[in-house]
């Protein structure tokens, strides 16, 4: 055998695809692969198959950025029937210094030929009269997760009255406990969240707690908020929505959850986006790449992206807003953004809307 055969025998050996003949083997795989940020081993390590495809590649891509090196994976209680099987994943890892998180996810496994692939969590599917609500496979939540199949539509509906935009009647939402849960399955690094969208996965929500009325509209809010970003994505059109600043995506979204906010709790958004503007401003160009801003920094994202919605929403139409999304959508350039808006430059619409505010 030729050095050059041996080598390419030798990484034939070492392949994702060849290391994973049992369950067990699986999750190694797929442990050391996390821990070396390798997206595109991770990515090999895994099923394709609705809207997981583009969660379980966007979650490597977060490996990749932030690798979790003490990330251990166990698979238990396998449960194999024919090429598939269920089992309970064990996740633990250190997403900040001094912060352990450790979740237990039902999961599906997929075996093709002669080996083992990741499908992501098992859901349980909610009988509902639009889109696809399925709730994760533990006791007792798909029961509870049906009180939100009629909240669907009616989220739905406010995206549309309030910003002109339309969520599809095929929408997947993904239905979890609690936010450590839901937030292990986005990226091992994000800190815990309530509800979850990017483009090409499913709307992922934490299921509310509390008094009937409380928790309907809790989920009403998360539900459009959420649906908003969905809608945005695929109004913005491929690659747009990556071109629209964060700021603006939270603003947009929040915005059009305002029926569904109480009368103190927008009350305190505003005052905080207010206060801002006055003190402490983040300059929005710092607020745009979602995974280059600083945990520190989300509030400031969240408020002041919503002040500045407020803002345009008070000029001439009403749909300055979206307009100004539209427009970034296009080159991602903000002077050309603004100057479609009737602004002299990017500078001059933000000093406008921190004004507003601080009078406010």
């Amino acid at each position: 055998m030729t050095l050059r055969a041996a080598l390419l025998a030798g990484l034939m050996l070492c392949s994702p695809a060849l290391a994973q003949r049992t369950p067990q083997e699986l999750a190694g795989a797929l442990q050391a692969a996390a821990r070396a940020g390798n997206a595109p081993a991770y990515r090999a390590l895994l099923a394709p198959g609705g809207t997981f495809t583009v969660e379980g590649a966007n979650f490597a891509a977060d490996l990749a950025r932030r690798p979790p090196r003490d990330v251990t994976y166990a698979f238990r209680d396998v449960r194999v029937e024919g090429t598939g099987a269920t089992a309970t994943l064990d996740l633990v890892w250190t997403r900040t210094p001094g912060e352990v998180r450790r979740v237990s996810l039902p999961v599906r496994l997929v075996r093709v030929g002669e080996v083992w692939r990741y499908a992501g969590e098992a859901f349980t599917p909610v009988k509902t009269e639009t889109g696809s609500l399925l709730a994760l496979n533990v006791p007792g939540l798909a029961e509870k997760a049906a009180v939100l199949a009629p909240l669907l539509p009616r989220a739905a509906r406010e995206v549309q009255r309030v910003l002109g935009l339309t969520v599809p009647g095929d929408a997947v939402v993904k239905v979890y406990p609690d936010a450590e849960r839901l937030s292990a399955t986005v990226y091992p690094s994000l800190q815990p969240v309530s509800g979850w969208n990017e483009p090409g996965e499913a709307i992922k929500l934490v299921l509310p707690g509390g008094p009937p009325a409380q928790a309907e509209a809790s989920a009403l809010r998360v539900l459009t908020h959420e649906f908003t970003h969905l809608a945005v994505g695929l109004a913005a059109g491929p690659g747009g929505d990556k071109r629209i600043p964060w700021w603006l995506h939270e603003g947009l979204a929040n915005f059009a959850a305002r029926s569904f906010t109480s009368e103190a709790s927008w009350g305190a958004w505003q005052a905080r986006a207010n206060a801002y503007a006055r003190a402490g401003w983040v300059p929005l160009a710092d607020l745009a790449d979602f995974p280059a801003v600083p945990e520190d920094r989300w509030d400031h994202a969240y408020r002041q992206g919503l002040g500045a919605v407020e803002f345009l929403a008070t000029r001439p139409g009403g749909d300055a807003p979206w307009r100004l999304a539209q427009a970034f959508a296009q080159d991602g350039d903000r002077d050309r953004a603004a100057r479609a808006l009737g602004f002299a430059s990017f500078a001059a619409l933000e000093a406008a809307a921190r004004a507003w505010l601080a009078a406010r």
